[in-house]
């Protein structure tokens, strides 16, 4: 397992290299405006994903670790067939809504229709992510991490980074060329899987009806938390334009690429953790829950310190003198990622333990409690309180994890 962890987490730090080179490319290459477009497409896909995935993607791995833990493997390989079924018909339907309305599709995330012209490449850039999803569950539920790490490397990593690098001339052109290399590289790992296990027909609908029963109930998280991290941006693009927009999203994706860093912990911690469950190993669980929890909190905070001393410098560096103004931004919201880094170390557990979709509770009432915030941004009118906000929120986040996982440890 620590072989696992580490050729994960090195992935993820790959992934994390990746995010933050791309958006240095995108800062030179596009400029301000470029920047702020760029970011807004990361926050739509990043809320539309989850829509079509139905929670698969956290239902998939479970119940092929325990499907794995209790020896039926021909029953695990029926789950992931199932579940990738149900979802390439959804993902074609959403696909074909985009690119009918697509004017009220940008309308709605850039806050002006004559963006368009963008649709089309973002909802390959969607169908090559939820590929990528599905192939990623049915590895990460086998503990097959090579393969998981090694798609993600190429899809998270090169592609992104290499297509920008050399092809980012326009956001069109660049989001184009990536949707269409991630798609292929997915394609490539479906027929991988899907020639290489063998599965029961008969049983295809009754583990569509499990997945359906464990992930339907996760919509309102698997949306809520797109929501979260993508209404601060949106009503920043309607209230104050598209550069302050860019530069709550680009705070926001800071925190994202926080979580990022320790979602691999999450990734193998769902199938092993279930097992563990079906086994009833609770004692050697909590010690493994706390000394991740530590970790994870203390680099977080290592990392925290040193950006909000040397912000300035870093941004600079970074993105230019050019962008400092989103200092202050950055800061309030990256206090946030505290909170956010529980939640992402965490969740894995508590949907391991639970069919009820707990995490879904504490994404609603946080959501609920950013909307009850922001009603005060109509009197003051400051997208900086927004900022602050966000941050409460995602503190309030963690809280309610923690809650969660003291209940049943």
């Amino acid at each position: 397992m620590k072989k696992k962890y580490i050729i994960t987490f090195l992935t993820e730090f790959l992934v994390f290299f990746s995010i933050f080179m791309t958006y240095k490319i995108v800062a030179n290459y596009l400029g301000k405006e470029g920047f702020s477009e760029y970011n807004l497409v990361r926050r739509m896909v990043s809320f539309i994903i989850p829509i079509i995935l139905l929670g698969f993607c956290i239902g998939i791995p479970r119940y092929i670790a325990y499907a794995k833990a209790e020896s039926d493997i021909l029953k695990a390989n029926t789950y992931f067939v199932s579940g990738f079924i149900f979802v390439t018909l959804l993902l074609t339907i959403f696909t074909i809504a985009m690119n009918l309305f697509k004017n009220n599709f940008a309308f709605i995330f850039f806050g002006n229709a004559s963006y368009n012209y963008l649709i089309f490449p973002i909802g390959l850039v969607i169908c090559g992510l939820v590929l990528h999803s599905l192939c990623y569950s049915y590895f990460q539920g086998k503990l097959m991490m090579v393969q998981a790490n090694l798609m993600q490397i190429i899809n998270a990593s090169a592609i992104p980074l290499i297509i920008f690098y050399f092809f980012g001339d326009s956001l069109y052109s660049a989001l184009l060329k990536v949707g269409i290399a991630t798609t292929i590289i997915c394609i490539i790992f479906l027929f991988y899987i899907l020639f290489s296990i063998k599965f029961i027909t008969s049983k295809l609908v009754i583990c569509l009806k499990e997945l359906l029963i464990y992930g339907v109930q996760r919509i309102p998280g698997d949306l809520g938390l797109p929501a979260l991290l993508t209404l601060p941006v949106v009503i920043t693009t309607h209230m104050f334009g598209v550069k302050e927009a860019g530069y709550m999203a680009f705070g926001i994706s800071i925190v994202n690429v926080v979580g990022a860093i320790f979602a691999p912990a999450g990734l193998i911690m769902l199938p092993q953790t279930a097992h563990m469950f079906s086994n009833n190993k609770l004692e050697p669980l909590k010690g493994y829950v706390n000394k991740i929890l530590k970790i994870a909190l203390g680099l977080t905070a290592l990392g925290l310190v040193i950006f909000e001393i040397f912000a300035p410098q870093i941004i600079k560096i970074y993105l230019g003198s050019a962008f400092l103004e989103l200092v202050l931004v950055a800061r309030i919201i990256l206090l946030g990622s505290l909170g956010y880094t529980v939640y992402i170390t965490m969740r894995s557990i508590i949907d391991a333990y639970y069919v009820k979709a707990m995490n879904t509770k504490n994404i609603i009432i946080s959501l609920l409690a950013f909307i009850l915030l922001t009603l005060y941004l109509f009197f003051i009118h400051n997208y900086i309180y927004l900022s602050i906000s966000f941050t409460v929120t995602m503190f309030l986040l963690g809280i309610l994890t923690i809650y969660d996982i003291k209940k049943f440890l």
